[in-house]
């Protein structure tokens, strides 16, 4: 796990890989803008009851809440990227360290519609943890780190595997490394729920489980 962890950062900054990266640097900035101008318009809207300071209040939560949305929703926004990316960051990956011929699997909208329905699952989850988290951040903390790790990993890796394999064979060959496979999603998750480091995850994510994927399927 850890040398598919080291192999990845080694080739972040390839040739190959920059396009990807500010590609993906640059659609979580857009979603940032985007949220921050709903915010920022939501507010005009906000009823004062003739109160000065209650729009003041308003840009103070809205700034906060933004900043809970990145920090909360980091691991979901990083698994709706890779399921963008994975098809241009593993084909890099593929190419240097695993050049033989591998069998064609489920096309780009396939791996997209896959990524939606593992983004939209982590994105209930998340929010749903967030009153837990408020309540008690230790057992919360607890919660995200363990719901985001399967998720995470679940989600990176079967999109890796697949691009050359059936779903169900796909899903049979994660449930065999589950432990392992939810190690690598905390390891991906953490860094996702930091700002503007989780720029940088779904490119990252993307090309660890495309390591793991050819070293456990030629394992099996």
């Amino acid at each position: 796990m850890l040398s598919s962890a080291a192999a990845a950062l080694g080739q972040m900054f390839d040739r190959k890989f920059r396009s990807v990266l500010w590609m993906g640097v640059g659609l979580t900035f857009a979603l940032f803008v985007v949220l921050m101008v709903v915010l920022q318009w939501s507010i005009t809207y906000t009823p004062t009851f003739g109160l000065s300071w209650v729009r003041e209040a308003a840009q103070i939560v809205s700034s906060l809440l933004l900043t809970v949305v990145f920090v909360f929703m980091g691991a979901p926004i990083a698994q709706l990227f890779a399921s963008i990316f994975i098809d241009r960051v593993a084909d890099a990956v593929e190419e240097k360290h695993y050049p033989e011929p591998q069998p064609d699997g489920a096309t780009f909208w396939g791996l997209l519609g896959a990524g939606l329905t593992f983004t939209a699952i982590s994105a209930l989850l998340n929010l749903l943890s967030i009153p837990l988290q408020l309540a008690s951040f230790g057992l919360g903390a607890v919660v995200v780190i363990f719901v985001n790790g399967y998720l995470t990993g679940r989600t990176f890796f079967e999109l890796a595997a697949l691009r050359h394999m059936p779903s169900r064979e796909a899903r049979a060959l994660r449930r065999r490394h589950r432990v392992r496979l939810f190690l690598g999603g905390v390891l991906i998750s953490l860094p996702a729920m930091i700002p503007v480091v989780n720029f940088f995850v779904p490119l990252f994510g993307a090309a660890m489980m495309t390591h793991e994927y050819n070293k456990l399927s030629r394992n099996r």
